[in-house]
């Protein structure tokens, strides 16, 4: 076991980067990183499921340390049913024990994205005598998504956050989603990182206007067909404009046809597929904006990794977005209307000289870089943690 005077935090998420899927709930980890950067020990325990030949026998427990984060990795052969439910139990306990025989017991769990794991947190926090907090991630209680259903899931939602020592979310709009729907009252804002040292201003524009889009290709969140229709539009007054569409997803056929459909040159639109890190990084930086025509995001990460590339964003009215961007930074349109959004794209592109780079990725590291989040987070803990003051 672990000796430390750094206090720890055990975090449960429903969603974490593995192998299996590298960016599944990265914002999870970056929130772990920036913790350790705030003076903290994490211990992640994340548990999946796999398929049997990948597992040996039922479980298989991975260990990985990075300084003061450590990550509880469980994988269990899938089932289905209530015998599926039963080991997916039984390897989130496997994964906490390991995590105290490898780390010691902590101070403060920190659930994120419910509710499993914050009924898991109301668990472990009444047999260690500890507090437990919540951070929600998921869009699932805005109106469009329509997830957030069935009366034992909304009994055990509000249970957990009733119980909890504080609840957060990642944007004011999801906390007033989430108090509409019942779930609660009073959260608090605990924003995602931006790694401001891989999103950086880069030198080299397109020589044409480019508009770049990631997304996860789900359509009902992302309308991404409606990012099409505006950018035809947008073709009618900026001939040489290019559409850039960086990801991939299940509605990635669709919106490829969709595309297709549109007779447009073969060079007006590119499908890069999944772009990570520094690859990624260098097609913004090429980028005369950055698109982002979602129905609703809880965040909308992908604006502020371009703003810290210095690009500025054309968005629809989303999570925090419209109350973030000054002038200068980009622009909001309403959701789902595509003339407004080419009008607003056609702006950014006739005006370049408006658009302050810098000024861009200063607010964003102000506001969510590592060393910003850390400052929240460690506040946040010892809030937690020392109730009394």
């Amino acid at each position: 076991m672990e000796s430390s005077p750094l206090p720890l935090i055990l975090y449960l998420p429903r969603w974490y980067p593995t192998p299996m899927d590298p960016m599944l709930g990265l914002f999870v980890r970056k929130h772990a990183l920036a913790a350790v950067a705030g003076g903290y020990r994490v211990v992640v325990v994340f548990v999946q499921p796999g398929l049997a030949r990948s597992v040996k026998g039922v479980f298989s427990t991975d260990v990985i340390r990075n300084g003061n984060l450590t990550e509880v990795i469980v994988t269990y052969r899938r089932e289905s049913g209530p015998a599926g439910l039963a080991r997916q139990l039984t390897a989130w306990n496997l994964g906490v024990m390991t995590a105290e025989q490898q780390c010691g017991r902590p101070v403060l769990i920190h659930a994120h994205v419910l509710t499993r794991t914050a009924l898991l947190a109301w668990y472990f926090g009444r047999k260690w005598k500890i507090p437990y907090l919540i951070t929600e991630h998921w869009s699932r209680y805005f109106a469009e998504n329509r997830q957030y259903k069935g009366f034992v899931r909304k009994y055990l939602t509000r249970f957990a956050v009733r119980r909890a020592a504080e609840t957060t979310c990642v944007s004011q709009r999801l906390a007033a989603a989430m108090e509409l729907r019942g779930v609660g009252q009073g959260f608090g804002l605990l924003p995602n990182v931006i790694d401001t040292e891989l999103f950086t201003i880069g030198k080299n524009r397109s020589a044409d206007p480019l508009i770049v889009s990631v997304t996860c290709f789900e359509e009902k969140s992302k309308n991404l067909k409606m990012l099409v229709d505006a950018f035809v539009m947008l073709r009618t007054v900026h001939k040489n404009a290019r559409l850039m569409l960086i990801g991939t997803g299940a509605d990635l056929p669709q919106i490829e046809e969709y595309v297709r459909t549109m007779q447009l040159p073969s060079s007006a639109v590119n499908f890069t597929g999944m772009l990570e890190n520094e690859a990624l990084v260098s097609r913004l930086q090429q980028a005369s904006c950055l698109a982002l025509s979602s129905n609703y995001e809880t965040f909308g990460i992908v604006a502020y990794e371009a703003l810290a590339c210095g690009i500025p964003v054309v968005t629809t009215d989303v999570a925090d977005l419209k109350n973030f961007l000054d002038a200068g930074m980009g622009l909001t349109v309403p959701v789902g209307e595509p003339r407004a959004f080419a009008d607003a794209l056609s702006q950014v592109l006739d005006n370049p000289h408006l658009f302050n780079a810098l000024k861009m990725r200063e607010k964003v590291e102000s506001s969510f870089g590592f060393a910003a989040v850390s400052q929240h987070l460690a506040a946040l803990y010892h809030r937690v943690i020392n109730p009394a003051g």
